[in-house]
This record gives C-alpha cells, sequence and structure tokens, in this order.
C-alpha cells in the first residue's frame, strides 16, 4: 500500500499554500488562480530522496484540482491514486503484473478537526493569512521567480520550502519532511479550466477489492 502519510505531505502542503503570503503579493494571485479555477489539470514528476536509504526513486502522473476536490494519478513506477472527494480520501493502489492480486483500497474520512489542514481541492484560501509560513526570501533565476519559506510552528510536515513560480505557474516545488527526504515536484503541461468535471473526482471501489478505513 501506497505511504499514506508521505502522500498527505503534499496534500497538506497545498493546503496551506494560500496562508503563504498576504493578500494582492505576486505568489498570492498566482495561488488563487488555481483556487478558483473550476478544473486544474498538470503533469508531474515527484522525486523523492530517501536521506536513509540514500536512494531516488521518480513517480510519474497527473494531477487534477478542483476547488474543494483532488485527484491524483500515478503512472509509473506503479500505479496509484489519491482521489478527495471533498468529504472522503480515497489511496488505491492496483496490482502490478508481476504480483497480481485485488485492488488495495485505504479509505479515510475528513471531520471537521482534520478537514483544515488536508483541504486537499489545493489552495483554497482563507482569513488565515500568514498563520502557517513565512518568506524568508526570493530569488530570481531565468524566467522563474523562487520563494523560500519556512513553517511558523512545529505541527507542518515541511522544511526547507521552495515555490518556483514561471508564467504564472507553479512550476516547482520542493520540501524536506521532519526526518530529511527530499521531495522535488515538477509540474508541466498547466492547463485551466472554466469548465469542470466531476466525475473525476467520484470514487466507488470494485466488489473484489480489498478496503481499510484509516
Amino acid at each position: 500500500m501506497m505511504n499514506f502519510n508521505i502522500s498527505s505531505i503534499f496534500l497538506i502542503l497545498f493546503s496551506h499554500l494560500s496562508f503563504v503570503v498576504a493578500a494582492s503579493s505576486p505568489l498570492d494571485d498566482v495561488v488563487s488562480r488555481y483556487r478558483t479555477s473550476k478544473l486544474v489539470s498538470m503533469d508531474v514528476v515527484r522525486t523523492v530522496k530517501s536521506k536513509v536509504l540514500s536512494k531516488e526513486t521518480k513517480f510519474v502522473g497527473k494531477i487534477y484540482l478542483s476547488q474543494s476536490k483532488f485527484r491524483w494519478d500515478t503512472d509509473a513506477p506503479e500505479k496509484t491514486q489519491i482521489i478527495f472527494d471533498g468529504k472522503t480520501i480515497w489511496n488505491i493502489q492496483h496490482p502490478s503484473p508481476e504480483l497480481p492480486g485485488p485492488l488495495q483500497v485505504a479509505k479515510s474520512k475528513v471531520d471537521k478537526n482534520t478537514k483544515k489542514q488536508i483541504l486537499l481541492s489545493t489552495l483554497l484560501g482563507t482569513s488565515e493569512i500568514k498563520e502557517n509560513f513565512k518568506i524568508l526570501k526570493t530569488e530570481n533565476q531565468k524566467e522563474e521567480k523562487i520563494y523560500f519559506l519556512e513553517p511558523k510552528g512545529n505541527d507542518i510536515q515541511v522544511k526547507n520550502l521552495e515555490i518556483h513560480v514561471a508564467n504564472k505557474k507553479i512550476s516547482l516545488i520542493s520540501f524536506k519532511d521532519d526526518i530529511g527526504n527530499q521531495t522535488d515536484m515538477a509540474f508541466k503541461n498547466i492547463e485551466f479550466s472554466k469548465k469542470g468535471k466531476s466525475k473525476l473526482f467520484q470514487y466507488s471501489p470494485p466488489k473484489e477489492a480489498q478496503v481499510i478505513t484509516l
């Protein structure tokens, strides 16, 4: 089963992005575009460098955002999905050809206490601007502007956070988790649509799937 906690770091990160800077800043304007679009789709390559194992792994897939909903399909090195329909998080792992078996599904409900931290629809704004992160500095490199941030508290499992912006789109997010693993997420083919696709965020496990509730 995919490590649910590691996957959630990305989701938690996106839920906090709208708190990063005050309204009217360049980064907040970029975030607002993601937050208000009916549908955002993008290709993503997530590179994880394990500090303990001294190993680098690349995960290739696609992400869909739709206001209060989120979907992340990974195609390689294994087929997995994370789907948030606004109330329930589904973490799905498909069997490999080498190891056939039933679909593995982890189901988690989002209650009032956790919704604030894993509001997966990504980039949703609230009035709590600047509460969780502060900008340490910014740099301009070629066509990108890089924001270097740090969390204000110890409850967010993200360190050394960088957000790269190019052409008013987030091109890269880089951070370390609380045990020193480095994660870089590069985004390409980012498309903003004025029309949503609700079926992308609907999920019901098949009868033969092995489902656990977290």
